[in-house]
């Protein structure tokens, strides 16, 4: 009896989160240069294009997202479903060790009044 070949089994696609968590105003990028080049490869625009103040508001937000996603290892996220995922905004954790006064203390506290 002659053998069959079998299919190749195609890999499960990652589940993606519904959610993403970007800290502070979503600044704190900290992008490789073919990170660039990949969103410019995948959306036609620059990253100055997407996060200037008069860009798209979406735009910006999903450029965002399809970052964040990559460095959280979903490197085969497409643009699209960046657009579909939630953004969770959260606020820096002060270093304490950087010597910079705390903002999370009342006014009163620091005059003493």
């Amino acid at each position: 009896m002659a053998e069959r070949e079998l299919a190749p089994v195609p890999e499960p696609t990652p589940v993606l989160p519904d959610t993403i968590v970007i800290t502070g105003t979503g600044a704190d990028f900290r992008l490789s240069p073919n990170e660039i080049r990949q969103l410019k490869a995948v959306t036609g625009q620059t990253l100055t294009q997407l996060l200037a103040e008069d860009a798209d508001e979406a735009d910006r937000l999903q450029a965002m997202v399809w970052l964040r996603l990559r460095r959280l290892g979903f490197t085969d996220a497409r643009w699209e479903d960046a657009g579909d995922i939630a953004v969770e905004y959260e606020e820096p954790v002060p270093d304490p060790t950087s010597g910079e006064p705390s903002n999370s203390s009342p006014d009163s506290a620091a005059t003493g009044e």
